[in-house]
């Protein structure tokens, strides 16, 4: 008897759903529904390639950025070599360490 009753059912959801669609189609609610779904999927398209190309452009300018800082430390950190060593210091006065590298902490 369970199976009659599932049959009905499922026989009675599929005459609901025949019926909802005729009358959808005669108002006319149906005609337009391929074209606002396309276009839907095209501004969905074209939203994500915005997002797309503005985050290929933060990153080349955080990268262009973080490669500006590390040629300034570089630099700096050649530039503070270049001094201690033309100095002719060879004492340890504290902003050398014990293999006469320069320690930025104490320099």
């Amino acid at each position: 008897m369970s199976n009659k009753k599932l049959i009905l059912g499922i026989a009675a959801g599929v005459a609901a759903l025949a019926v909802t669609g005729i009358i959808l189609k005669r108002k006319g609610k149906l005609d337009g529904l391929s074209d606002k779904a396309s276009r839907f999927g095209n501004d969905m398209k074209d939203r994500f390639n915005n997002i797309k190309e503005s985050a290929k452009h933060k990153f080349d300018e955080v990268v262009t950025k973080g490669g500006d800082i590390a040629d300034n430390i570089k630099q700096s950190q050649q530039g503070k070599t270049t001094a201690a060593t033309s100095t002719g210091s060879t004492s340890n006065s504290g902003a050398t360490g014990s293999k006469g590298t320069i320690n930025p902490a104490t320099a």
